[in-house]
């Protein structure tokens, strides 16, 4: 029974996880085909300006501030009520949640608006006569863009509330639909308006109300319970709020960390292109940490919320630990791969346009240190979902603060400290932040080894060492290969990168496929059959 049991929820989550990623998948490719045309759009310096800094570094990471001190707060306890008192009391609570919300999003909205400058001399180290365009056109944009506040925080909530319901498809949809409308709203908008960064702002906002939109009619059968609620006494809301106590500094930490290397560390080198190189070598990053681990966290949160619920830490720890083996087993590997190619697919995406060679050079350099990060980021994904699960937000803030002020010292060591320019900046700007989140996923895991079984000592290193050499040899197989086309064409076409890529793609494959069976690693294999027996499950249902 317990077995069945096991297996049960074992293919609910894929099948969550399966419809997560599909949303997230035409969210990520059309976030690329947004990211290259506002990179074609906007050459160097107004990109730094209106889109690393104006929406990036301010207006969405105030967003993120919002969405990740609610939503982790915010689901456990709307299912726990939904579960004892029923959809009417859920839904209650969540109406004062909106409402809160709402009114606290107004102020800010306000506040960015009336002084945008603010942002710019707090964040940047813009300054004197040169950087006066810089400052105007920044402090211009914030304030354009502030109003995408509103409809991007409150679909933060409505997403939860999605997933509380597991209607998975439609909440992460409306990251889709947002980033739809931003290259519709850039290219119509690249055709009535004179300035491209204009078209820009105009497809931000607009995008911001397609994301919401699409939330509400995911909802639109559980409107008749949504209403204007100021009952801030209620028990369940006091609840979340003692929840969100610990979150909200450790949250602010990360924030200014982003800040700080994204925006003010890079801004302090006075080079045009920096900030764009660096936003653009996140972007394949965070694609493929949405598209398979995000995707997959998101699905299982409020299965774990179950589980923890019920007291049942024996199949939480086989849950958590067969999902990171497989996810592991995958990452380490692929991770090592990309950064090996990076350099050649960041010609194939980025070059052309307002691209400059030295910014499609320093894209790929900084996507390649970026890349690293996948393993350690889809450990974390599913280790963090078991702390909110839990309710343990102190442990979760504390380690937070602690890895996110490393981040910002090896930024300012690195830049300040050994003057480091060019490649070498975004190279120890990633690379610290590579390193902090490596270390941070391996904090959690001895935190939570001291309360959930999970994660066997010597099996677990044993493991770990030999993804790492399965890793080391796609990755230079992947290399070497790559290095051996140049040898035989030199040419940089887009065509031959290419061909090269599929070259090294080939030799990548063989040889991950054939040291899975020499070391035998065999998480990978499980994970294809797991979901394919899922899939054909469904089908076979389907028929009936």
């Amino acid at each position: 029974m317990g077995i069945d049991k096991h297996k049960n929820v074992g293919n609910r989550i894929i099948r969550a996880g399966l419809i997560v990623s599909i949303a997230h998948a035409v969210f990520k490719i059309v976030g690329l085909v947004q990211a290259i045309a506002v990179g074609r759009c906007l050459d160097s310096a107004t990109y730094d300006v209106a889109y690393a800094f104006a929406f990036e570094g301010i207006i969405f990471s105030v967003f993120l501030i919002g969405e990740e001190v609610i939503g982790p707060a915010f689901l456990p306890v709307f299912m726990r009520e939904f579960e004892k008192n029923g959809e009417k009391s859920a839904w209650r609570f969540a109406n004062i949640v909106l409402t809160i919300q709402a009114i606290i999003l107004f102020i800010v909205i306000v506040l960015i608006m009336q002084f945008p400058d603010l942002f710019v001399r707090v964040c940047t180290v813009w300054g004197g006569a040169a950087d006066e365009s810089k400052r105007s056109l920044a402090s211009a944009t914030v304030r354009c863009l502030a109003p995408s506040l509103f409809f991007l925080s409150l679909g933060s909530t409505t997403y939860m509330i999605l997933n509380g319901y597991k209607k998975f498809f439609f909440a992460a949809f409306g990251d889709a639909s947002w980033r739809i409308c931003v290259v519709i709203a850039i290219i119509a908008g690249a055709l009535i308006f004179d300035e491209g960064y204009v078209a820009v702002v105009f497809g931000l906002v607009v995008g911001s109300a397609a994301k919401m939109a699409t939330h509400l009619i995911g909802l639109a059968k559980k409107m008749k319970y949504c209403g204007f609620s100021l009952r801030i006494g209620n028990p369940v809301f006091r609840r979340m709020l003692m929840l969100m106590l610990p979150l909200i500094v450790g949250i602010l930490f990360a924030k200014v960390r982003d800040i700080f290397n994204n925006v003010t560390i890079l801004s302090y080198l006075h080079t045009d292109g920096l900030m764009k190189a660096n936003s653009l070598g996140r972007k394949p990053f965070t694609a493929l940490a949405w598209l398979v681990p995000y995707a997959l966290s998101i699905a299982m949160f409020p299965f774990l919320c179950e589980m923890v619920d019920n007291k049942d830490k024996k199949r939480l720890g086989e849950i958590v630990t067969q999902t990171s083996r497989m996810l592991l087993s995958v990452f380490i590997p692929f991770a090592l791969f990309c950064a090996a190619l990076s350099v050649p697919v960041a010609g194939i995406i980025f070059s052309g346009g307002k691209f400059t060679a030295e910014v499609t050079y320093w894209s790929g350099i900084s996507m390649a240190c970026y890349i690293l990060v996948l393993p350690a980021y889809a450990l974390e994904q599913i280790l963090i979902q078991v702390y909110f699960a839990n309710r343990k937000m102190i442990s979760v803030t504390v380690m937070g603060i602690l890895f996110s002020s490393f981040s910002v010292a090896i930024s300012y060591v690195g830049i300040v400290k050994y003057g480091l320019r060019g490649a070498q900046a975004l190279a120890v700007v990633a690379l610290g932040f590579v390193l902090s989140r490596t270390l941070k996923s391996i904090a959690f895991v001895g935190i939570m080894k001291r309360s959930i079984s999970m994660f066997p000592g010597q099996e677990t290193v044993s493991f770990i060492l030999r993804c790492l050499l399965n890793g080391v040899l796609v990755g230079g197989s992947a290399w070497l290969s790559s290095r051996m086309f140049e040898m035989v064409v030199s040419s940089s076409s887009k065509i031959v990168l290419m061909a090269k890529l599929c070259v090294a793609g080939t030799v990548g494959v063989v040889v991950f496929v054939v040291s899975l069976m020499i070391l035998k690693i065999r998480e990978p294999g499980m994970m294809l059959m797991w979901t394919w027996e899922k899939i054909r499950h469904g089908r076979r249902e389907g028929s009936r």
